[in-house]
C-alpha cells in the first residue's frame, strides 16, 4: 500500500508546476493538491477510501501518512552528488519511471482474437493440451516391512499368498487376513483413487507394477516399496484420450496471450536500443572499467 502511494507521489512530483492546482493539505511547506489527493484515492483499496470517508480518525491517519511520506521524500532534495546515496536514489527513481512506462507501452499493444490460432494449436499440439492419460484403480495387500529389513521370509510368504490368489482364493478375505495397511484394509484393500503412471502421490514401484498388469482382475508380481511388499490387483481402467477443444481452450488462449505479451515486451525494448548515431567515448570507457579487468 505504502509503495503504491509513494510511486503515485513520485510521478506527481515529476509533473510540471503548471499542472498542479488547488492545495487541499499543507504542513510545514509541504503541499498536497486536489489532483494529487484524487490520484492517491484512485490507487487506494476501497476499504481505505470508505474508512476515510466515514471516520474522521481514519481520515486523519490517511492524511498523516501522506504528509509524512511527502516530508520524508522532500528530504531527498537536500542530497547532492557528493552524498554516497545520491546516485542510488537517482537509479531507483530511474527504475521506477522505466518500469512504469515499460508496462504502459506493453499494455498499449492490442491483443488480437486468438480463437482461430487456438484452434490451430489444438490440432497441431493436441498431445500437449488435450491428451489425458490412462488411469487405473487398484487394491492391494501390504506385508509391512521397514527399509533395510531382511525380507526373505516375508517375500516367500507373499509369493505363496499370490500363488493362492491366482489360483482363485478370495482376495477380500486375504486382505483381512494378511494386509497391514489399515486404511485400505477397511475398504477391502482398495486405494479408492484413480492412478496415472508416474503419479507423484503414489510410490513409483506401486504405480509401475500396477501398469504392468495385463487385465482387470489380474495381479502384479510381489512388489517392493519403502512400505514393504505389495500384491496389487487391477480393479479398473479409464482409457486415455483427448479432451474437446472447448475444454482446453482457456489454457491455450492463456498461453497465447502470454506469448504475445512476451513478444510485445521484446518489441518495446527493441525500440529503445542503442542507435547507429550513438556516441561512446571509448577512452573514457577503458579508463572507467580498467579497475575491473582480470
Amino acid at each position: 500500500m505504502l509503495q503504491r502511494i509513494l510511486l503515485t507521489l513520485l510521478l506527481i512530483m515529476l509533473m510540471p508546476a503548471a499542472a498542479l492546482a488547488q492545495v487541499v493539505i499543507s504542513d510545514e511547506g509541504v503541499d498536497i493538491t486536489r489532483e494529487e489527493f484524487e490520484a492517491v484515492l484512485a490507487t487506494s483499496p476501497d476499504k481505505i477510501k470508505r474508512r476515510a470517508a466515514n471516520d474522521l480518525g481514519d481520515r486523519f491517519e490517511l492524511i498523516t501518512q501522506l504528509i509524512a511520506s511527502r516530508k520524508v521524500a522532500a528530504t531527498a532534495e537536500t542530497l547532492d552528488k557528493d552524498d554516497p546515496g545520491y546516485w542510488e536514489l537517482q537509479f531507483k527513481l530511474l527504475t521506477a519511471k522505466e518500469q512504469f512506462m515499460f508496462e504502459r507501452l506493453v499494455a498499449d499493444y492490442d491483443l488480437p482474437d486468438f480463437d482461430e490460432l487456438a484452434r490451430e494449436r489444438y490440432k497441431t499440439q493436441k498431445d500437449k493440451y488435450a491428451r489425458y492419460p490412462e488411469l487405473r484403480a487398484s487394491s492391494h495387500i501390504l506385508f509391512r516391512s521397514p527399509p533395510g529389513e531382511d525380507r526373505t521370509e516375508l517375500r516367500e510368504k507373499a509369493a505363496l499368498v499370490l500363488e493362492e490368489l491366482r489360483a482363485g482364493a478370495d482376495f477380500e478375505a486375504y486382505v483381512q487376513e494378511y494386509s497391514e495397511d489399515p486404511g485400505s484394509k477397511k475398504r477391502a484393500g482398495s486405494l479408492d483413487r484413480w492412478i496415472r503412471l508416474g503419479d507423484p502421490k503414489i510410490t513409483p514401484p506401486y504405480s509401475g507394477a500396477l501398469f504392468e498388469i495385463d487385465e482387470i482382475g489380474g495381479y502384479s508380481e510381489v512388489t517392493d516399496s519403502q512400505f514393504g511388499l505389495h500384491i496389487i490387483r487391477l480393479d479398473g481402467i479409464q482409457e486415455s484420450g483427448y479432451a474437446e477443444y472447448e475444454t482446453v481452450r482457456p489454457k491455450i488462449i492463456s498461453d497465447l496471450r502470454a506469448e504475445y505479451k512476451t513478444l510485445a515486451a521484446k518489441e518495446v525494448r527493441a525500440r529503445f536500443h542503442l542507435t547507429d548515431d550513438a556516441f561512446i567515448d571509448g577512452d573514457a570507457m577503458e579508463e572507467l572499467l580498467a579497475p575491473y579487468k582480470e
